[in-house]
């Protein structure tokens, strides 16, 4: 199989994007109308029934000091092209004998 390693790679940054995904989403619940992911905490305040935490959120132009997000959001998409070029190649050099019609 000549796309093998391909398909290795192609899973290994789909897994590495989900995951950084997956790791926002606590602090990013709802992604509508929320600078993501340019929070950050700014207080924690003690009271009687637990804790308070106020979220503030950074303004764009300071995307430039954190290109992690950056990084993880493009290998997600490129994790997300490569697995699918890879199915696409596959299906496509399915012998029509094995295809059901």
């Amino acid at each position: 199989m000549k796309t093998r390693p391909l398909t290795i790679i192609g899973v290994s940054l789909l897994v590495f994007g989900l995951a950084n995904v997956f790791r926002y989403i606590p602090i990013s619940i709802i992604f509508i109308s929320q600078p993501f992911p340019f929070e950050h905490l700014q207080n924690v305040i003690p009271t009687e029934s637990g804790t308070h935490f106020e979220v503030g959120y950074l303004p764009i132009d300071e995307a430039i000091n954190d290109p992690y997000w950056l990084f993880w959001s493009l290998t997600l998409y490129v994790g997300i092209g490569i697995v699918t070029f890879v199915i696409w190649k596959n299906t496509k050099s399915v012998p029509d004998d094995f295809v059901s019609k």
